[in-house]
């Protein structure tokens, strides 16, 4: 078993990025043999557009997929996946799993991130899956969605344990303990999903993703699909990449500077048999 100190560990992208390709084949996988359409986007799709694989900085790799798409690809991962080689961490898979999205995590390793490191859940190595959900047209009814979305996850965060040391200095985050009190993580949870999914049956022009609700995207770039090559293998996402990336990121083809080529903040990595 081979337990790493990241900061003496020059090679540990290298070797996290073998590990979660790995993850993300098989997430892959299961979504071809089921025709489930499923997007790389963010740091993933950029690193497949400028360097046709990981940014070398870069560690995490992101799905995204239509909410019913989402929930169809989570049921038949109960019978397809390999559960003796993966972990699948859901909202329902472990009562203090916090976020709205699935982690399918690799067995036998570990991943301890600075946020969530006091919180008794799978930490295995990981991928991320989003589902997306309408956000209104409407601006009243956006505000008030995203509102409520903010307190919601909040409250969650802080009833579950997340939140670094600096994060439980801040007057926000007793506030959110407070407003949390009252109320069980299942009912807080149950009354996420109404929120978040309350408007996937009426036309909208926009989604959201509601962990990470500052960056919206046209529905409309997810009626067509591309391949793009990521490593020794290729993976499918929107066609409108160049407008999705230059919304996001600017002039996407140019390097950032060396101070703000960052990684994710993590406590250890136990890269267990591999």
């Amino acid at each position: 078993m081979q337990i790493n100190n990241l900061n003496s560990d020059t090679n540990k992208n290298a070797k996290l990025h073998s590990l979660i390709l790995i993850i993300a084949k098989e997430v892959k996988r299961i979504c071809e043999e089921n025709n489930i359409p499923y997007f790389i986007f963010g740091g993933t799709l950029l690193g497949s557009v400028r360097h046709q694989g990981f940014i070398p900085w870069d560690d995490d790799f992101d799905f995204l997929m239509r909410r019913s798409d989402y929930e169809r690809f989570i049921e038949i991962c109960k019978y397809e996946l390999d559960l003796e080689k993966f972990f699948l961490q859901t909202e329902t898979s472990e009562l203090n799993y916090a976020f709205s999205f699935a982690k399918i995590q690799l067995l036998d390793t570990e991943i301890i991130e600075d946020f969530s490191k006091n919180v008794p859940i799978h930490h295995g190595i990981f991928v991320d899956i989003f589902p997306f959900d309408n956000i209104p047209d409407n601006q009243k009814q956006r505000k008030k969605l995203l509102y409520k979305n903010h307190l919601l996850k909040n409250m969650l965060w802080v009833k579950c344990g997340y939140g670094t040391d600096k994060h439980k200095k801040k007057l926000s985050y007793w506030i959110f303990k407070f407003l949390s009190y009252p109320f069980s993580i299942e009912w807080l949870k149950q009354k996420r999903y109404h929120l978040i999914t309350k408007y996937n049956n009426v036309v909208s022009k926009e989604n959201f993703i509601s962990d990470y609700p500052d960056v919206l995207r046209l529905n409309s770039w997810f009626n067509n699909i591309k391949k793009y090559k990521f490593e020794d293998t290729e993976f499918d996402s929107i066609v409108e990449a160049d407008v999705y990336l230059t919304k996001g990121y600017g002039d996407y083809m140019q390097l950032p500077p060396v101070e703000e080529r960052i990684s994710h903040s993590y406590h250890e990595i136990n890269y267990g048999p591999y």
